[in-house]
């Protein structure tokens, strides 16, 4: 039933990105229809208008181009590869995490029975029914189509492209939690048919079952994934940054305190998602500096999509 509903989310965003295509065209239509008009039609500047901005609606009747596909591929070898690029600052905070990460394994039964012990079940859904919803594919998915159709009707590229690489991170961040999900089979701290009690070192292996999933925590690293690629696309302005970090730091408290998640696999999450939305904006960057991009929604009878011209 999830994956009908994410389907369906995504056919949505990609219908908002047509309409903000097509607006776009009627908008430039619309300008050039009130400019100069000569005795005998249009003049030569005007024609060649109307030829840019049909060449413009051709562009919304392709269909998902070669060109957007290929920015998946070399995205994610953007991000795949950062570690070859690495300085001794980055490597620095490398070990710092690595670290943190090795005392949050060695102390996640300490940490949850300090949590199981102060708050009551009641408490944990109430804390988690607002923290959850921020690395909710539900939540996401509308978010970036709203924010992208926002950017068309403005002609805001900025925000067009941060839209894109936005939806870029988040489905690498799906990837990489699904394929390490299945691959470790960690059991949550709650309780399941197979351990009716928690046991931080309960690891099944791979393909073991598709219900234990605990690690790592793919609300933390959706949350980080995006917050990276938004503050990423502004850092010119430092509240985004501070907004987004907030937002994705209080989901990721917020699958511990629900006891849905040993902290390693929040901590481990988080890291991931800065990884993956770091790399993407790298990527934006290197073709671009983020903001030259020029993205365009594409919408046929046979589908909808974008493409990216560099």
């Amino acid at each position: 039933m999830k994956k009908i509903f994410l389907i369906l989310l995504l056919a949505i965003s990609y219908q908002l990105s047509a309409v903000s295509c097509q607006l776009s065209v009627v908008d430039s239509l619309s300008q050039q229809s009130a400019s100069t008009v000569s005795v005998n039609g249009l003049s030569q500047s005007q024609s060649q208008s109307l030829s840019q901005s049909q060449s413009q609606s051709q562009q919304c009747e392709s269909l998902l181009s070669k060109s957007y596909l290929k920015s998946y591929w070399n995205s994610g070898l953007t991000v795949l590869s950062q570690p070859l690029h690495y300085d001794w600052k980055d490597w620095t905070v490398f070990g710092g995490v690595a670290a943190v990460t090795t005392l949050a394994f060695v102390y996640d039964d300490d940490i949850y029975n300090f949590v199981n012990g102060t708050f009551s079940e009641n408490q944990s859904n109430a804390i988690s029914k607002y923290t959850n919803v921020f690395g909710e594919e539900y939540f996401i998915l509308p978010s970036v189509a709203l924010t992208y159709a926002i950017g068309a009707i403005n002609k805001d590229s900025r925000l067009r492209n941060m839209s894109l690489a936005a939806l870029q991170s988040f489905v690498y961040a799906e990837v990489a939690s699904a394929g390490l999900k299945v691959l470790t089979c960690r059991e949550r701290p709650t309780a399941s048919s197979q351990q009716p009690t928690a046991n931080s070192q309960s690891w099944l292996g791979p393909f073991a079952t598709f219900e234990s999933t605990a690690f790592p925590s793919g609300h933390a690293m959706r949350s980080f994934a995006l917050a990276t690629t938004v503050a990423g696309f502004y850092p010119d302005r430092k509240w985004v940054g501070v907004l987004s970090y907030s937002l994705a730091t209080m989901t990721s408290v917020g699958r511990v305190i629900s006891k849905e998640h040993w902290t390693s696999d929040v901590i481990v999450g988080a890291a991931l998602g800065y990884f993956i939305g770091r790399g993407v904006v790298k990527f934006n960057e290197k073709i671009g500096n983020v903001s030259s991009v020029e993205i365009q929604p594409v919408a046929t009878n046979y589908g909808l999509g974008v493409v990216i011209n560099f």
